[in-house]
C-alpha cells in the first residue's frame, strides 16, 4: 500500500481526516458516534434516524435532497451499525463545497415529518417481517439476543413492538441529542485540495452543532450454550457458533488471520470439512463484529435435512482440532497475504478508504494502512494464541435442526 498524505484535524469539533489521492474523485463519509448502541430504551431509534436523513430537510423535500444527490454523483447512501451511522457520497473534485452541504444539512436538519415518518415506519416493519419470515435470520436475531443484553441485544432495525411504539418526536430528539459536530468524523479522500476542504468546512460546519460526545453505556454479556430452534430453512438445517473474543484490535487482526485459516474460504479448514470431507452442504460463513469493549467471532454452515446435531459436530472438531494442532508456516503465510490483499484493495476504493478513516477516528480501530503493516509484522506464534484465547472465550451455538 503506497504512503499517503493524510492529514487529521479538529474544525469547529468535528474530526476531519483528509486524505490526498490523486485523481478527479472525490469520496467523502460522514460517521456520527449514534448506531443501535444508543437506542436507549427504543430499539431501531438510531436505524429510523438514518432512514428520515433521507425524508428531507427543513429547506429540501425528499424528490428536492434525491435530485440535489443525482446532480452531485454517486453512492449517495447510509448504513447504521451498532456503534455508527455512516453516510457517504463521492463526486467530482470540483463538486465538493455542494456535495458536504448536502451532507451537513442531511447531519443538522433533517425534518422528521409525522406523515413521511409513518411512512417509513412502514417500510421498517416490512424488513423486519422479512427476517422474522427467514428461519436462519430469525435464529440469528434471537442468539444475538441471547448472547448480548442491552445495549446490544436487540436488533439494529427495531422490533415490529418497538417500531410501531415510535414517535416522530423520538426521532427528533435522537438526531438533537446525537448528531452533532464532537460525536461525528468526516473522511475526505481524493484529488481536493485542504485549501478547497477547509473553506467547504468553514461554509457548511456549524459553531452552534459542536455539542459533546455520547457516551456509550457498558456492554452487558449474556448466556452461553446451546439455542435450538426447529423450523426448517428450506430443508436445510443450519448451524452458527458465537464466540466471544478479546475487542483490543491488535488481538482482532490476529484472529482475522486465523479465521482465514479456519473458517468460510474454499482453502479453509470448515470449508473442507464441511464441503469436502463430510459432503454435508455449501454454505460457510466466518466473521468477527466489534465495537469498543466488545467483539463476537460467528463461524456458521448449512446442512443437509436432519444434520443439524453432525454439522455442530463438525464445526466444534475444525474449531478444537485447529486450536489444538495449530497452523502449517505456509498456511499462515498464505493467510497472511490474502488479509493483506484485502486491505490493499478496500484502500484502493476511496468510499471505502473513507469509510475506514471515519471508524478509526470514533473507535480507534487502525486505518488500513496500520492494519496491513500490523499483520504483516505478526509472527506466527501470535496468530496461533489469538485464536486459542478465542476458543476459551464464551461460546453459544445456536441450530436448526431441518
Amino acid at each position: 500500500m503506497q504512503s499517503r498524505r493524510i492529514h487529521q484535524f479538529r474544525f469547529r469539533g468535528l474530526t476531519v481526516v483528509h486524505d490526498r489521492l490523486p485523481g478527479p474523485i472525490t469520496a467523502l463519509a460522514l460517521g456520527l458516534r449514534a448506531g443501535a448502541r444508543f437506542d436507549g430504551s427504543i430499539p431501531g431509534l438510531a436505524h429510523m434516524a438514518e432512514h428520515m436523513m433521507f425524508q428531507g430537510t427543513l429547506e429540501l423535500d425528499q424528490l428536492a435532497l434525491n435530485h440535489r444527490a443525482a446532480e452531485l454523483g454517486g453512492n449517495h447512501n447510509a448504513d447504521t451499525g451498532y456503534e455508527t451511522i455512516a453516510l457517504t457520497i463521492e463526486v467530482f473534485n470540483e463538486d465538493l463545497d455542494t456535495a458536504l452541504e448536502l451532507l451537513m444539512d442531511q447531519m443538522y436538519n433533517t425534518s422528521v415529518d409525522p406523515s413521511r415518518f409513518r411512512k417509513e415506519c412502514r417500510v421498517v416493519l416490512d424488513e423486519i417481517r422479512g427476517r422474522q419470515e427467514d428461519p436462519v435470520d430469525a435464529l440469528h436475531e434471537r442468539a444475538w439476543r441471547a448472547f448480548f443484553r442491552e445495549p446490544l441485544g436487540h436488533p439494529i432495525c427495531g422490533t415490529i413492538g418497538s417500531v410501531k411504539a415510535m414517535h416522530a418526536a423520538d426521532v427528533s430528539r435522537f438526531i438533537a441529542r446525537n448528531f452533532v459536530n464532537a460525536n461525528a468524523a468526516l473522511g475526505v479522500v481524493g484529488g481536493v485540495s485542504e485549501d478547497a476542504l477547509r473553506a467547504a468546512l468553514a461554509r457548511h460546519v456549524s459553531r452552534r452543532r459542536v455539542g459533546r460526545p455520547t457516551s456509550r453505556a457498558r456492554i452487558r454479556r449474556g448466556g452461553r450454550g446451546l439455542l435450538r430452534s426447529r423450523n426448517g430453512h428450506g430443508g436445510q438445517s443450519f448451524v452458527a457458533r458465537f464466540i466471544e473474543v478479546d475487542p483490543a484490535p491488535k488481538n482482532l487482526l490476529a484472529l482475522g488471520i486465523a479465521l482465514d485459516l479456519v473458517g468460510a474460504d474454499p482453502d479453509s479448514h470448515l470449508f473442507q470439512a464441511v464441503r469436502e470431507r463430510h459432503g454435508l452442504g455449501y454454505d460457510v460463513s466466518a466473521e468477527i463484529e466489534s465495537g469498543p469493549s466488545w467483539a463476537v467471532a460467528v463461524l456458521s454452515a448449512s446442512a443437509h435435512p436432519g444434520q443439524a446435531q453432525r454439522l455442530r459436530q463438525v464445526i466444534d472438531e475444525v474449531i478444537d482440532a485447529s486450536a489444538r494442532d495449530g497452523f502449517a508456516a505456509e498456511d499462515l503465510a498464505r493467510a497472511r497475504k490474502k488479509r493483506r490483499y484485502r486491505y490493499a484493495s478496500l484502500a484502493e476504493r476511496r468510499i471505502e478508504r473513507a469509510l475506514a478513516h471515519t471508524d478509526s477516528a470514533l473507535t480507534g480501530f487502525p486505518s488500513l494502512e496500520e492494519a496491513e503493516r500490523t499483520v504483516m509484522r505478526f509472527d506466527d506464534r501470535a496468530v496461533l494464541d489469538a485464536w486459542r484465547r478465542a476458543v476459551r472465550g464464551r461460546s453459544l451455538t445456536a441450530m436448526i435442526d431441518g
